[in-house]
């Protein structure tokens, strides 16, 4: 019974040690990958689309028309010009609409900065 006692201890004392270091593992484990992540979000190129609508017959610049991208909707200003900012690289499906003009839809492939210029039809 007396060589009992200090097994016990032993094994005792060998958990708890198991323990504490097994901890400080983990902990340093999740700091490394925090780090990871930082470094895997660092570079994001975005683009900037602009353009001008125009009516297509008399090639006078169209106020006010709307230029869906994305499923966001942008609007030409006073001179018919839009800007769109912040876009990522990639293709997408741009809607051009106004009042009394038929609509034209057309597939933007952005690699770089691109300006448009989009000519309406009156119907």
């Amino acid at each position: 019974m007396h060589r009992i006692k200090p097994v016990l201890l032993l094994m005792t004392s060998l958990i708890i040690s198991l323990s504490v270091f097994g901890g400080a593992d983990k902990s340093s484990d999740k700091a490394t990958t925090e780090s990871r992540s930082v470094e895997i979000t660092e570079s994001v190129q975005v683009l900037q689309l602009t353009g001008t609508v125009i009516d297509e017959r008399n090639n006078e610049t169209l106020a006010g028309a709307s230029i869906v991208v994305d499923g966001k909707k942008y609007y030409s200003d006073l001179d018919g010009n839009f800007a769109i900012a912040d876009v990522l690289p990639g293709k997408y499906e741009l809607t051009v609409e106004l009042i009394s003009y038929e609509p034209v839809t057309m597939e933007v492939d952005l690699s770089k900065d691109q300006t448009l210029n989009i000519g309406l039809l009156q119907k």
